[in-house]
């Protein structure tokens, strides 16, 4: 299988990360490979830092289709989307209750990783778009309307839907209602 040669940041899991070359795998079925446009910086990435584990950063990305394995119909080559960690299975107990945000098992390439020295290297949440290029399962890329800029899209998949998440899911804001959001979202 050919690769294509990419640079990524990469965290050592001991506290720093560096910048570095890279080689991800072309798609296999149901897969994905997008060149990374813009990549959205979580605190999430902070904590990863230091989890003891080699890894390519970034869970929040757009860009635009490169290619496509067999099996995926929605999006083709030279398409804008943008990226989501939180890629439900559909088959498991929590999917098939309708909890399509704590899926016991998320749905990654099959085939696909990055290398990075020739060997193995995880992604974030598997997708890690702090990276040129990234492989992602079919069900974490999602088409981009035209006009929204790669920053701002950059965000959706992770910053945007934890916002909504929280107040409609969490916190059950209706339509109409006045709330107050204090403190500074720190997450320790």
């Amino acid at each position: 299988m050919s690769c294509i040669h990419a640079r990524a940041a990469i965290t050592d899991g001991c506290g720093n990360f560096f910048i570095d070359d890279i080689e991800v795998n072309n798609p296999g079925p149901g897969e994905v490979l997008v060149e990374i446009k813009a990549a959205g910086v979580c605190h999430t990435d902070y904590i990863y830092l230091s989890r003891g584990v080699r890894r390519i950063l970034g869970h929040e990305g757009a860009g635009v289709v490169l290619s496509t394995g067999p099996g995926v119909t929605h999006v083709g080559a030279g398409d804008r989307v943008l990226l989501n960690w939180a890629t439900a299975c559909g088959e498991c107990f929590q999917c098939l209750r309708g909890n399509l945000s704590i899926c016991e098992n998320r749905r990654r390439p099959s085939h696909g990783s990055s290398l990075y020295r020739k060997e193995h290297i995880e992604r974030a949440f598997y997708i890690g778009t702090m990276s040129t290029h990234a492989l992602v399962a079919g069900a974490a890329v999602t088409p981009l309307e035209p006009g929204i800029a790669f920053v701002a899209a950059s965000i959706i998949g992770c910053c945007v839907m934890t916002g909504y998440g929280s107040v409609v899911k969490a916190a059950k804001v209706t339509p109409g209602s006045s709330v107050v959001v204090t403190g500074t979202g720190q997450w320790v």
